[in-house]
C-alpha cells in the first residue's frame, strides 16, 4: 500500500503545478508599485507587433497600476505604451489623444526627452492623417527639443521626415535641404541607415526634378549601403527605384536587369509589394519593347493585386484592442487544483488493491 500512497502523492503534487499562474497573473502580484509598473510597460511593448490583444491587456493594467500609484512618472510611462500600441496598428485619431496627454504629462514632469518624442510621435500621427499644416509644427517643436538635448540620431530621424513632409507639399528644395542636414549627420555617427534613407530620399527628390543622372547615382549609393546593412526589402526597393529611372531614360536593358534583381530578391524574402510594384514596371518596360499584349497582361496583375492591397489597408484597423477580464488570483496559493483528477486517482488508489485482494484469495 506503501508504494501506491508514494504514487498518488507524486501525481498530486505534479498536477498541481501543471498549470504555472501566467506571467501577467504573477506581475500583477509584485507589491513594489514602479517594478509592476516597469514589468507591464516593458512585455507590453515587447508584444505590440506579436500580440497587439495581449499588449493592449498588459497597457490597460499598466495604466490602472500606474494611476494607483499616484505616480505621474508612471501615468505618463502607461500613457506612452497605449499611444505607440494605437499608432502601430493604424488608430491614428486614438494614437493622437494619447500623444497629447503623454507630451502634457512630460511637461508637467519637465522630461524633456519625453517632450522631444511626445512632438515627434504627434507629427508623426498628424502626417498620417494628412494635417500637413500641424505635422510640420510638431516636426520644429521636436527638431528645436532634439537640438537641445543633442541627440543627433533623433534630430537626424526628425529632420529626415521633416523633409518628406515637405516633399508631400511639393517643397522639393526644402526637402533637399532637410534629407542633407540629416544625411551629414548621419556621415557623422557612421549610420549607414540614416545614410540610405537620406540617399533614397534625394535619388526621388533629382528624379521629381528630372535629373535621372543625378537621381541614379544617389540610388546606387543608397544601395551600396543597403546592401552592406543586408537589409533586403530596401535592397528590393533601390533595384526597383534603379529600374524606373532607366525606363524614364528610355534604357531597357538596365531596367530589365534591375526588374530580374528586384522580382528574385522580393520573392525569397516574401516581400509582396515589391513583386506588386515589379508587375507595374514590367508592364511599362514590355510597352517600351513594343509587347504590348504582355504589357497588358502584367499591367492587369499589377491593378488586381495593388487594388486589394488598397482594399485592406482601406478596411478597419485590424485590432480592436476589446476589454479583457482581469486575471483570477488563487485566494490559496498553495490550493490543489484539477480536483476532478486527484478524485479519479483516489478513487484508483482504493480500488486497485481491492481488486487485488480479491484475485489472490
Amino acid at each position: 500500500m506503501l508504494k501506491y500512497f508514494i504514487a498518488f502523492i507524486l501525481c498530486s503534487v505534479s498536477l498541481s503545478a501543471q498549470y504555472p499562474d501566467t506571467l501577467l497573473t504573477t506581475i500583477l502580484r509584485i507589491e513594489n508599485d514602479t517594478e509592476k509598473v516597469n514589468q507591464l510597460y516593458k512585455h507590453g511593448f515587447d508584444l505590440v507587433d506579436q500580440d497587439p490583444q495581449l499588449s493592449y491587456t498588459y497597457a490597460k493594467h499598466c495604466e490602472k497600476a500606474a494611476q494607483k500609484s499616484g505616480s505621474q512618472k508612471h501615468i505618463a510611462k502607461s500613457i506612452n505604451l497605449l499611444a505607440q500600441l494605437f499608432y502601430t496598428h493604424g488608430h491614428y485619431k486614438r494614437a493622437v489623444v494619447y500623444f497629447e496627454d503623454y507630451l502634457k504629462a512630460s511637461t508637467a514632469l519637465r522630461d524633456t526627452l519625453g517632450m522631444a518624442h511626445g512632438y515627434m510621435n504627434l507629427a508623426s500621427a498628424y502626417m498620417l492623417l494628412e494635417d500637413l499644416k500641424k505635422a510640420e509644427k510638431f516636426y520644429l517643436k521636436a527638431i528645436n527639443y532634439y537640438n537641445i538635448l543633442n541627440d543627433r540620431s533623433q534630430l537626424a530621424n526628425a529632420l529626415s521626415n521633416l523633409g518628406v513632409l515637405k516633399q508631400k507639399q511639393k517643397q522639393l528644395d526644402a526637402a533637399k535641404e532637410n534629407y542633407l542636414k540629416a544625411f551629414e549627420i548621419g556621415k557623422e555617427l557612421s549610420s549607414y541607415e540614416i545614410r540610405s534613407i537620406c540617399l533614397n530620399n534625394l535619388a526621388q527628390i533629382f528624379s521629381d526634378k528630372g535629373n535621372y543622372e543625378k537621381a541614379l547615382a544617389y540610388n546606387y549609393d543608397a544601395l551600396e549601403l543597403r546592401e552592406l546593412m543586408e537589409a533586403d526589402v530596401d535592397v528590393s526597393d533601390s533595384y526597383l527605384s534603379i529600374a524606373e529611372i532607366a525606363l524614364k531614360q528610355k534604357k531597357t536593358a538596365l531596367a530589365e536587369e534591375n526588374l530580374d534583381l528586384a522580382l528574385q530578391l522580393s520573392k525569397k524574402i516574401g516581400y509582396t509589394q515589391g513583386t506588386i510594384n515589379y508587375y507595374k514596371l514590367f508592364s511599362e518596360l514590355q510597352s517600351q519593347k513594343n509587347n504590348y499584349q504582355s504589357s497588358v497582361e502584367n499591367l492587369k496583375l499589377y491593378m488586381h493585386l495593388n487594388d486589394s492591397i488598397l482594399l485592406t489597408e482601406g478596411a478597419e484597423p485590424a485590432f480592436n484592442f476589446t476589454e479583457t477580464e482581469e486575471p483570477a488570483f488563487n485566494s490559496a496559493p498553495g490550493q490543489i487544483r484539477n480536483l476532478w483528477l486527484l478524485i479519479l486517482l483516489f478513487l484508483f488508489l482504493i480500488i486497485i488493491p481491492f481488486v487485488l485482494i480479491r484475485y489472490k484469495r
